[in-house]
C-alpha cells in the first residue's frame, strides 16, 4: 500500500525515451529547455540527467512542491511558477530568448485527478465541482459555468469533446436541473453527465468530465496561444514537442505544425505521429491515449 502511495504522488511522465530522442539530449550536452508542463517534474528529471538544462513551468502550487521535492538533488534547472501561455515572457524574465527545445505534456497528473477536494474526478461525489488548477489566479469555477452558461453556450463547450447528440443532450439536462436547485458538488453532476457511449472499461461521464475542466482552465486557448509564442523563442534548429491526450488538443497541434511547414519555416520531426509502446501501455495506463507530435525551426 505504501509503495502505490509513493508511486501515485510523483506521477509516472509518458514518452520519455522518445522525449529524449526527439531533443537528441544524448548526442548533444547542455541544450537549453523549457518544460513548458512541469508536473510533478519526471520529464525534467529526465532531461536534466541527461545533460539538458531545464526551465520548468508549472501553474498549480502544490503540484510545483511536488515537483521542487522530486528533483531535490538534481543540476541545472529551475523553477517557475506561471502559466504557459506567457511562456515568451517568463523565457525573457530568464533570460531564454534562443532555446533548443520546448516541451508540453498536456493534461492534468495523477495526483490532481485523485484529489479528494478539488473536484476533478467523478470518483470523488461529495467534492465541490471546482476543477481550477490554480484557485490562486482562477476565480471561475466549474459549478460557475454550469449555473450561468446559456443552453448554446453550454453545448459549445461540451462539443469540444462530446459528439453533437450528447452535447445538446447534457446541455438540456444542466438547464432543467438547475431550474430546482444549482450545482455545487461533483454529485451534483453526475446526475446529469451520463450521456456519452462509451467502453466497458470508462466511465459514461468521463468525457463530460474533461470537456469541463477544459472549459475551466481554458485549457485550449491557452494551447492555441502558447504554441505560437514557443515557436517563436526557438534557435535555429530547435525543437518543439507536444505530448497530447485528446483529439481537441491534438488537433490544434497538428493544425499549428501544418502551417508552419506551409509557411515553410519548420518541417516535421514526427512524419507519423508518435504513440507509446504496449509495454509502456501496461506499466501506465494514462499513457495508451498519449500523441507525440514535434516540428524543428527552420
Amino acid at each position: 500500500m505504501e509503495k502505490k502511495r509513493k508511486k501515485e504522488e510523483i506521477h509516472e511522465p509518458v514518452l520519455v525515451k522518445e522525449v529524449l530522442r526527439t531533443f537528441k539530449v544524448k548526442d548533444k550536452k547542455g541544450l537549453k529547455i523549457i518544460d513548458a508542463t512541469l508536473g510533478t517534474g519526471g520529464h525534467t528529471l529526465e532531461l536534466v540527467n541527461n545533460g539538458a538544462q531545464v526551465l520548468g513551468i508549472e501553474l498549480d502550487p502544490e503540484i510545483l512542491e511536488v515537483a521542487k521535492k522530486r528533483l531535490k538533488g538534481a543540476k541545472n534547472y529551475k523553477l517557475f511558477l506561471g502559466n504557459f501561455k506567457d511562456i515568451d515572457s517568463i523565457a525573457a524574465d530568464f533570460g531564454l530568448g534562443n532555446v533548443d527545445g520546448v516541451l508540453f505534456d498536456l493534461g492534468v497528473s495523477n495526483l490532481q485527478l485523485r484529489d479528494r477536494f478539488r473536484g476533478f474526478s467523478f470518483e470523488y461525489p461529495s467534492a465541490d465541482l471546482d476543477m481550477r488548477i490554480s484557485s490562486r489566479v482562477q476565480g471561475i469555477k466549474a459549478m460557475d459555468l454550469v449555473n450561468v452558461l446559456r443552453k448554446d453556450q453550454l453545448e459549445r463547450l461540451f462539443l469540444q469533446v462530446l459528439d453533437y447528440s450528447e452535447a445538446k443532450k447534457i446541455a438540456q439536462r444542466i438547464i432543467e436541473r438547475r431550474i430546482s436547485r444549482p450545482f455545487e458538488k461533483v454529485a451534483d453532476f453526475l446526475e446529469v453527465s451520463k450521456v456519452a457511449r462509451v467502453s466497458k472499461r470508462n466511465n459514461p461521464s468521463t468525457r463530460a468530465f474533461l470537456a469541463l475542466r477544459i472549459a475551466v482552465n481554458s485549457e485550449l486557448e491557452n494551447l492555441e496561444v502558447a504554441l505560437p509564442k514557443s515557436f517563436s523563442i526557438l534557435k535555429k534548429g530547435g525543437r518543439l514537442c507536444v505530448i497530447s491526450f485528446h483529439s481537441s488538443e491534438d488537433r490544434i497541434v497538428k493544425n499549428y505544425f501544418r502551417s508552419l511547414v506551409q509557411k515553410e519555416k519548420g518541417f516535421l520531426v514526427t512524419k507519423k505521429v508518435i504513440r507509446p509502446t504496449l509495454s509502456e501501455v501496461q506499466k501506465n495506463k494514462r499513457s495508451r491515449s498519449a500523441k507525440l507530435r514535434a516540428v524543428e525551426k527552420l
